[in-house]
This record gives C-alpha cells, sequence and structure tokens, in this order.
C-alpha cells in the first residue's frame, strides 16, 4: 500500500514565479488553486525525489537540489503520508 497519494493536475503545468517563493506558500497556492479540502502539511512537495523543507526557497531548492541547471526547475507535489484532509 503507497502512502502517497496522488493529487489532482494542475490545468497549467508551468508557474512563473520569483525564485524567493517558499515551498510553504507554494503548498498554499496549491490548495487554493486546486480546491482542495487539505491542510498544507498533508501536502509533501519533491525535487529529485527529495522531500523538501517548508522554509527552502525555490531558489535554494534550483541551487542545491536541482541536477538539470540548464533545463526549467521541475517539482513534484502529492499528499505526504498523514491525514489529506480537514
Amino acid at each position: 500500500d503507497n502512502a502517497r497519494s496522488l493529487m489532482p493536475s494542475l490545468t497549467n503545468h508551468m508557474l512563473r514565479s520569483t525564485g524567493r517563493l517558499k515551498v510553504s506558500q507554494l503548498k498554499k497556492y496549491l490548495i487554493r488553486k486546486l480546491q482542495l479540502k487539505a491542510l498544507p502539511a498533508a501536502i509533501e512537495i519533491t525535487c529529485n525525489g527529495d522531500p523538501l523543507g517548508n522554509e527552502l526557497s525555490l531558489k535554494f531548492v534550483q541551487r542545491t537540489r536541482w541536477l538539470n541547471p540548464s533545463q526549467d526547475l521541475t517539482l513534484y507535489y502529492f499528499y505526504g503520508e498523514g491525514d489529506s484532509s480537514y
């Protein structure tokens, strides 16, 4: 049984933002945009399979976790191991 649950897809797969955007803000964006009944803590965002902490900025993730500097940063999101709703 896989503890990770898939979430709905965004209609636009590309999001342009400032590098100062934090992972916690990205989670709130996903909840609002996808109209989820979930808490930010229930959402996990990963880069190259590594879970990202809420305090990390996208610029930091791109510099330290992203392995393809010539390509756009790609992140994945899904429900984590906790309760996915409130």
